[in-house]
C-alpha cells in the first residue's frame, strides 16, 4: 500500500474478531478442577494415604482431629511423624510421596525486580503481608532520614529494604537446609525467618532513626522507645486487623508458636514471669537457636539486615561496598560452639568479614554521621 506522497505506508493489521486483544503472557494458572492438597478433607487425605501405602491408624486418627487435615498432612515433617510412632519405612515412603505431591502443586510465586538483588521471588503468604496497609506505609519512610538532603541519590525507603532482607534471609536459611539436612530445617522455619526479615522494620517512624533517636527523646523524655519493640506491636496489629491467622494456618504455620518465633527474631526474647529456664526463647528449641542469628544477630552482629542495607545504601550513596554477602552464604555452616549451635564460616573468610565491618565504619563516617545530615535532622 502506498501513500499520496509515493512512500510506502504500513498499517497495523486489524484484529480478526472483536474479542481479539493483546495481553502479556501469564504464569500457568492452577486447574480449578484440581483442589490443592491443603484444601483436602479427611476423606481425600485417607484416599491419598491408601494409594501411597501409608495408611497408618495413628496418623489417620491424628489428621481426623484437625480442622484442616489436608494442610496438616501436606506440611508434616519427619520429626513430627516420629513423635507419633510412625515406623521408619512408612515415614520415609510418606515423605517421599508428599515431596512428589508438592512438586505437582507448587505455589505461584510473585517476582519483584530489585535494583540490588535482581529478580526475587516471594511466597504467596509473604505477598499477603506486603499487601497490608501496615506494610505499605514503609513506602513513605526514608531509609536514611535526613541524609537524603545531603546525598541526592539516597531516596530509597524502608519498603524495598524490607523486601531485600526477606530475600536474603530466605537465601541463607535455604542454603543451610540444603547443605545440612541434619539441622531439620522445615518449611515453617523458612517462612517464619522470611516473615521476620520482611517485618523487622515495621515500627520505624518518619525519617527512620531520626524518629526514635532524636524526636521521641525530646517529646517523651525518659521513654525507652525502640523501633524493634514498635515493630513487634505493629506486626501484631497487622496480623489481627487483616485477619491473617487463618492464612498462616492455611500455609502450614502454627499461629501461636510461630508468631512468637517471628516476634523473638525481631526484638529478642519475650519477657514473661515464666522465663526461668536457661533458654529464654519460646518459638524454637535450643538446638535451633542458630535461626535467631539470621535476621538480627544478637551474638556477633553479622546478619542479613546489615547485608542488605550495606549493599543498598552504598548503591544509592555512591560509596563502594567491599563486603560480598553472596560469598558468605556459600561458606556458611552451622557448627557447635560452647554447647550451642551457631552460624559460622570458614577461617579463610576472615578477610571478607573485616571488609564488612570496614564498610560499616565507612558508611557511618561518610554518611550516617554526616554533620550536615545531623544539623538538618535537628532542625
Amino acid at each position: 500500500m502506498s501513500s499520496g506522497n509515493g512512500k510506502a505506508a504500513f498499517k497495523r493489521p486489524r484484529p480478526a474478531s472483536p474479542d481479539y486483544c493483546f495481553h502479556t503472557p501469564e504464569k500457568r494458572a492452577p486447574d480449578p478442577s484440581e483442589s490443592h492438597p491443603r484444601d483436602w478433607g479427611i476423606q481425600q487425605v485417607c484416599e491419598f494415604l491408601r494409594s501411597s501405602g501409608c495408611e497408618d491408624p495413628e496418623l489417620v486418627r491424628y489428621l481426623g482431629g484437625k480442622k484442616n487435615p489436608g494442610s496438616t498432612l501436606f506440611y508434616l515433617t519427619e520429626s513430627e511423624l516420629g513423635k507419633m510412632g510412625i515406623g521408619t519405612g512408612v515415614r520415609l515412603n510418606l515423605l517421599n510421596c508428599l515431596s512428589k505431591l508438592g512438586q505437582g502443586h507448587v505455589d505461584i510465586m510473585k517476582v519483584f525486580n530489585d535494583p540490588i538483588h535482581g529478580h526475587i521471588e516471594m511466597h504467596p503468604l509473604l505477598v499477603r503481608i506486603i499487601d497490608t496497609p501496615q506494610f505499605q506505609r514503609l513506602r513513605y519512610i526514608k531509609q536514611l532520614g535526613g541524609a537524603y538532603y545531603v546525598f541526592p541519590g539516597a531516596s530509597h525507603n524502608r519498603f524495598e529494604h524490607s523486601l531485600g532482607v526477606c530475600h536474603l534471609a530466605g537465601c541463607l536459611i535455604e542454603a543451610l537446609q540444603k547443605r545440612q539436612p541434619e539441622l531439620d530445617i522445615n518449611h515453617r522455619d523458612i517462612l517464619c525467618v522470611q516473615i521476620a526479615g520482611l517485618c523487622h522494620d515495621l515500627g520505624h517512624g518518619p525519617f527512620s532513626h531520626m524518629y526514635d533517636g532524636r524526636f521521641i527523646p525530646l517529646v517523651c523524655p525518659g521513654t525507652a522507645w525502640k523501633h524493634e519493640d514498635a515493630s513487634v506491636k505493629m506486626f501484631e496489629h497487622l496480623i489481627d486487623s487483616n485477619d491473617l491467622r487463618p492464612v498462616l494456618k492455611y500455609y502450614g504455620l502454627k499461629p501461636d508458636e510461630d508468631i512468637d518465633f517471628i516476634k523473638e527474631q525481631i526484638a529478642g526474647p519475650i519477657k514473661t514471669e515464666k522465663n526461668s529456664s536457661s533458654w529464654p526463647y519460646r518459638g524454637r528449641p535450643e538446638e535451633k537457636g542458630f535461626l535467631y542469628e539470621i535476621v538480627a544477630n544478637k551474638t556477633s552482629g553479622i546478619d542479613v539486615d546489615k547485608w542488605d542495607y550495606f549493599a543498598r545504601d552504598c548503591h544509592h550513596l555512591g560509596i563502594q561496598n567491599n563486603f560480598d554477602h553472596v560469598r558468605f552464604i556459600k561458606f556458611a555452616r552451622v557448627c557447635e560452639f560452647e554447647g550451642k549451635n551457631h552460624i559460622c564460616t570458614r577461617d579463610k573468610e576472615v578477610g571478607n568479614l573485616y571488609d564488612m565491618f570496614h564498610t560499616r565504619n565507612c558508611l557511618h563516617r561518610r554518611a550516617y554521621q554526616h554533620k550536615i545530615s545531623n544539623i538538618i535532622e535537628t532542625m
